[in-house]
């Protein structure tokens, strides 16, 4: 597998963030305001930081707001497209519908979730690893959440537990993928979400690799982990 370098984010910003209301009843979730600017533009500074140069939003909730704010990603210096579905579409959905605009190989994230990317590290491990995808698994040593993926000693994910039930758990996957294009084909027709269906698929065919990391994430999920992320987020002002 030849993969040159990760230059193409893909971001999913399409549902109602129906925790966070009422901020999301006239907001997007990924433009909620931190300390002046939205959520996603720390994300947007992230991956321009990390040699990203092409993002698509998968936009849907509200998505004028995100499109006029961000716009063709000048201020930002990268080049921003997006893909538009209504908000009953699911991330599956979301992701299917937009992959004519993908890459070979590219970078896929929540728009809900900061985490401090170190993207040449991570692609070495996918190239290493030569599987059709990687995600990256918070270690959980704090115990802040529960775990929802068994990794193996091989860095391959062998399940993948969204109820969060199963034992022997030691992983928390925390939404930042690198995923090789043929991914897409995972996806059955109709509306589909992209965690129920390929990761499972992934799983199954051992084609997923869990990149471990100790740094914290951060999840926009509900009004009572703002003030972490605004903590968090402090030092990322401009």
């Amino acid at each position: 597998m030849k993969v040159v370098g990760i230059r193409q984010a893909v971001i999913l910003a399409g549902g109602r963030g129906v925790r966070l209301r009422p901020l999301t009843l006239t907001l997007p979730k990924p433009m909620i305001p931190i300390h002046g600017k939205p959520f996603l533009a720390y994300l947007m500074e992230l991956l321009k930081k990390n040699g990203i140069e092409e993002v698509i939003i998968l936009v849907g909730y509200f998505h004028e707001q995100i499109e006029e704010y961000f716009g063709a990603g000048e201020k930002f210096g990268l080049k921003i497209t997006y893909s538009y579905d209504p908000v009953e579409a699911d991330t599956g959905t979301r992701v299917r519908n937009a992959s004519r605009l993908f890459a070979e190989h590219f970078l896929l994230l929540y728009g809900d979730n900061y985490w401090p990317l170190n993207l040449s590290m991570l692609t070495r491990f996918y190239k290493d690893k030569k599987k059709k995808a990687s995600t990256v698994v918070y270690s959980n040593f704090d115990n802040s959440t529960r775990n929802n993926m068994l990794v193996n000693e091989n860095a391959i994910v062998e399940i993948y537990d969204r109820e969060r039930k199963k034992k022997n758990l030691n992983a928390v996957d925390i939404g930042f993928f690198i995923v090789q294009k043929n991914v897409i084909d995972l996806l059955p027709s109709g509306n589909c979400s992209f965690e129920k269906t390929v990761i499972p698929a992934l799983i199954k065919k051992r084609q997923l690799a869990g990149f471990l990391t100790h740094e914290k994430y951060y999840a926009l999920t509900d009004a009572s982990r703002i003030p972490k992320i605004e903590a968090v987020l402090r030092g990322s002002r401009t």
